[in-house]
């Protein structure tokens, strides 16, 4: 190869844009802390990284440590409900946001997405005073209702983003043949917007469970899920049976991720389909 054709060769070489080194740069500041906290899991004495001696004891004890199964346990259980109750919210105001005025309803669209406009702290805070005014203290169903009000922009705003590219005649043409509303919805709107409904309850699934602000302020003392169980070890152990719990914890939630990509593809969140 001759010294022009080198030069030429090198100057095809594609230099990465800014925005390209700004993404990389980010996705690595993301994922290094998930490394880390992997790699400690695996070190057979101290919470360090990189592992001195690796083992798989601490992933298998996580599994089996009684307060973390039970944490996880409780945690499953309330955003399994969260999850189902929003979605079931979420299905009629998605599909009344569609019908209202534009202006109306970009202004209906941001009030439901308020709990995430908000910093969770101040959220959290706001719905404990008004939890213990409403019910004098925190219980199971304390707890399930903050899951479910920070939960629900979640499935309103994947089945709000199918449900815009729908045509309204589909509607028409069944009620013509004389289908009722509720018929409609269910032979010819829910079949349609499926992908939005799957979506927005793994989501919100996902929010459920790893979420920390809400449940910190009404978790009752005997039902702690795991977030809970995690922050209370921290505080007086430091080893890495916590870095394996949570990298179960970031290994579920990433297989649940993966499942919404290839069900639905991630892009129904963002409002724009394939």
């Amino acid at each position: 190869m001759t010294a022009s054709t080198q030069i030429n060769h090198a100057r095809r070489l594609p230099i990465p844009s800014g925005l390209t080194i700004a993404a990389s740069l980010s996705l690595i500041f993301v994922i290094t802390p998930l490394i880390v906290v992997a790699g400690a899991a695996l070190n057979a004495e101290a919470m360090s990284f990189p592992p001195r001696q690796l083992t798989l004891h601490w992933m298998i004890a996580a599994l089996t440590e009684g307060s973390f199964v039970e944490g996880a346990i409780i945690s499953f259980a309330v955003a399994i409900v969260a999850a189902t109750v929003s979605t079931i919210f979420a299905l009629p105001v998605a599909i009344q946001l569609r019908k209202a005025p534009p202006a109306l309803a970009k202004i209906l669209t941001l009030s439901f997405m308020g709990p995430l406009l908000v910093p969770s702290v101040i959220f959290a805070l706001s719905l404990y005073s008004v939890m213990i005014y409403a019910f004098g203290g925190t219980n199971l169903f304390v707890l399930m209702i903050g899951h479910i009000m920070i939960t629900m922009p979640y499935p309103v705003r994947t089945i709000t983003a199918v449900t815009e590219g729908l045509d309204p005649a589909l509607e028409d043409a069944a009620s013509s043949v004389g289908a009722t509303p509720w018929r409609t919805f269910i032979a010819v709107m829910l079949p349609l917007i499926k992908p939005g409904v799957i979506a927005g309850f793994l989501f919100a699934f996902i929010t459920s469970w790893n979420d920390f602000s809400i449940s910190i302020f009404l978790t009752p003392r005997e039902l702690q899920p795991l977030p809970i169980k995690i922050y209370e070890y921290l505080l007086y152990q430091y080893r890495p049976l916590i870095a394996a719990v949570s990298t179960w914890s970031v290994i579920g939630s990433a297989i649940i991720v993966i499942a919404i990509d290839r069900l639905v593809g991630l892009n129904v969140f963002t409002g724009r389909r394939n």
